[in-house]
């Protein structure tokens, strides 16, 4: 018969933990503060591990290429992406403006056919005298605009220097085919805004009398 003898188990002692333990967080501290930092960086690039470190990096080199040129490679992915997106919003924004300023280009279109319109309506019709008109809650009515006359230029060098409202006020009261003419001469921007500020039933008739109606 063959007896073995067991050996005992050894029991683990954390104190053998200990000595490492305190060695990485020496070299930690080591690397992290700034002063003992520079000087094992300055060991080890001008220090006798110069040579080594330099041989390492040769060798070690050419299997790092592939992963330099891939990252190098997925940042210009990344930054043409953005310049793409970028392109995108500013061919966006290109868009709207040009639709905007066919818009503006259509109204202001629209305005002189209007005034030409209505210069061509003015010029077969006779011009009624201006009734005096009363001062509205917006404001005192100058007394150019209550004098009674038939001269659409002088009623139109009035009506551009009044305020929108005010103007509306007077020409409300007047026949529409004379406020047209008014409009005919006056300038896009004050009379567009003097049209804005009449009131509907009222700029609908006036803008009538500004649009030739077509012979059937």
């Amino acid at each position: 018969m063959i007896v073995t003898r067991q050996r005992p188990k050894r029991k683990f002692n954390p104190r053998k933990l200990i000595f490492p333990a305190v060695a990485i967080v020496v070299m930690a501290f080591a690397l992290w503060w700034p002063p003992s930092r520079a000087r094992i960086t300055g060991f080890v690039t001008n220090g006798p591990l110069n040579p080594i470190v330099a041989r390492v990096g040769a060798f070690i080199a050419p299997y790092l290429a592939p992963l330099h040129f891939a990252a190098q490679e997925q940042v210009i992915a990344d930054r043409n992406q953005q310049i793409e997106a970028l392109g995108g919003e500013l061919e966006g924004q290109r868009k709207d403006l040009a639709s905007k300023d066919a818009q503006i280009q259509a109204l202001q279109f629209q305005i002189k056919q209007m005034q030409s319109a209505a210069a061509q309506a003015a010029a077969a019709s006779p011009s009624p005298a201006v009734r005096p008109v009363s001062a509205t809650a917006g404001g005192p009515v100058p007394e150019a605009t209550t004098t009674t006359t038939d001269d659409p230029k002088h009623a139109a060098a009035v009506w551009a220097s009044m305020d929108p409202e005010q103007a509306a006020a007077v020409a409300q009261k007047l026949p529409a085919d004379y406020t047209a003419k008014v409009l005919a001469l006056m300038s896009t921007d004050s009379a567009g805004a003097l049209l804005g500020a009449l009131p509907a039933d009222y700029a609908a008739k006036v803008s009538q009398v500004s649009t030739p109606v077509p012979n059937n």
